[in-house]
């Protein structure tokens, strides 16, 4: 009668149990099987740590298999293989006390059969109990070993989309994807996107996910982007008590992360944003006067759709109303707007910039005027307690600030304005409408369209205002 063996052949991501390969325990396993007369049928393999009880499907196959078609052994290189807690040896028990199995473990020279007395199982669970103690053990140690490494400021795990790790061990920013990083949070951080609606801004913004082969962040990558303390320059360990500062060089500020850990938590207002659709109320079905519908399709697509006079549906895809949208303000051409109807507008933008402006100049002379005083109070009353002079200069100093400072900044501002109007007079308004925000986005085709439709066959008309068409240019 021919004797049937099933083999199980286990590896696990633990480092330090070396020879004993897939090839090392089949091997042997055939080598038993050749020498005892057993036929293998089947060889159970499995790369899962089997610390966790109720964690390998492999095994959990292999036990009810044996329910249904029962071998007339089971083998495995040795114990610790086929079983590290004491939970998944009840199954093994069970094959032996019920279907009057084997249980072979070549490496321990351990059989258990029937019948499997007291002292027997106990040894057994004694066994399996060493076993688990051992990675339990090793566990523990690299646990340690990662803590203090980790406590140098060197964080042991992979490394943030935004830096690499040169060969000295240093960790340098990748300017271009940190770029992506800084943008993701200085957009979210406004409330105004939303994580499913993001990557597709980003995107558009030419700023491209280098992970992705379509260049746009999943919205779970995106999300845990957005929780990452690492990109300030910081971050938290698994058992450290307090945050470590990272040897690496932050990407954002702490302040920008706050923000937008804020945002995050408001999930209303998430829930809020997801569910807005860019051309509601604004699209209509031609001929019905009939306003089109957003709906999500399979969790990502968005659709318009509308009833015709017949009663049938009319359905088109946002991504089409997009291009033809486009299309459209490539026409206009901001160069056309009369430069009095610009210079106006600036002049209202600049407006509470300069007031702002003209008060940091006059405080100048304000802060010059009270140090003069000072001086002269401290020269009319004979006063010498140097300590007391300098705690009134102090004073004068933090009233006024840093006015050479503040003065260049808000004239670099101001002028920065003034040239990014410029370079804007230069450019299409489809250039520009890419990069608008959602609201932005509305407010634009709201303020030129006189019709904006979507015919029987599912083409996009729009029709400009009649200002507008006087800076429309094919």
């Amino acid at each position: 009668m021919i004797k049937t063996a099933d083999a199980y052949i286990r590896l696990s991501s633990i480092s330090q149990e070396k020879g004993l390969s897939r090839e090392t325990q089949e091997e042997k396993c055939r080598e038993y099987c050749k020498k005892y007369g057993y036929v293998i049928r089947n060889i159970y393999y499995e790369n899962k740590s089997a610390m966790k009880a109720h964690k390998r499907p492999v095994f959990k196959k292999m036990i009810a298999e044996q329910h249904k078609n029962k071998a007339d052994v089971i083998i495995s290189f040795c114990l610790n293989r086929l079983v590290r807690n004491q939970y998944d040896f009840e199954p093994l028990e069970e094959l032996v006390d019920k279907l009057d199995m084997k249980i072979i473990c070549i490496q321990d020279n351990l059989v258990i059969q029937k019948p499997f007395k007291a002292h027997e199982k106990f040894l057994v669970r004694i066994l399996t109990a060493n076993a688990e103690f051992e990675v339990n053990h090793m566990n523990e140690i690299r646990k340690l070993g990662l803590i203090k490494k980790a406590q140098t400021g060197i964080r042991p795990s992979k490394l943030n989309y935004g830096y690499t790790k040169l060969k000295s061990g240093n960790i340098a920013i990748v300017p271009k994807q940190a770029e992506f990083v800084r943008r993701a949070y200085e957009l979210y951080s406004t409330g105004k996107y939303s994580l499913s609606n993001l990557p597709e801004i980003l995107y558009q913004e030419g700023l491209i996910y280098r992970n992705q082969k379509s260049g746009k962040i999943p919205k779970s990558t995106l999300s845990n982007l957005l929780k990452s303390k690492f990109y300030t320059g910081k971050y938290t360990f698994p058992d450290c008590e307090n945050e470590i500062k990272g040897k690496h060089k932050a990407i954002i500020s702490d302040e920008l992360f706050n923000k937008v850990q804020s945002v995050l938590k408001n999930t209303a207002s998430e829930k809020l944003v997801k569910h807005k659709f860019l051309y509601s109320n604004l699209l209509v079905l031609k001929g019905t006067d009939r306003l089109m519908t957003g709906d999500i399709k399979k969790k990502k697509y968005i659709y318009y759709t509308c009833r015709n006079e017949e009663g049938r549906y009319v359905c088109i895809n946002e991504e089409i109303i997009n291009k033809e949208i486009l299309s459209y303000l490539r026409e206009i051409r901001l160069n056309l707007i009369a430069k009095e109807l610009i210079n106006e507008v600036l002049k209202e933008i600049l407006k509470p910039l300069k007031q702002e402006l003209s008060t940091l100049r006059g405080n100048v002379s304000r802060k010059y005027h009270n140090e003069l005083e000072l001086q002269a109070s401290i020269k009319d009353n004979g006063i010498d307690d140097i300590e007391l002079i300098e705690a009134e200069k102090a004073l004068i100093d933090t009233k006024y600030g840093d006015l050479p400072s503040k003065i260049s900044a808000l004239e670099n501002k101001i002028a920065t304005i003034q040239s990014g109007c410029e370079n804007l007079m230069t450019k299409r308004l489809s250039d520009i409408f890419i990069t608008l925000d959602f609201d932005s986005k509305r407010e634009v085709i709201s303020l030129i369209k006189n019709k904006f439709e979507v015919n029987s066959d599912k083409k996009v008309k729009l029709t400009f205002k009649s200002a507008f068409r006087k800076i429309r240019k094919r």
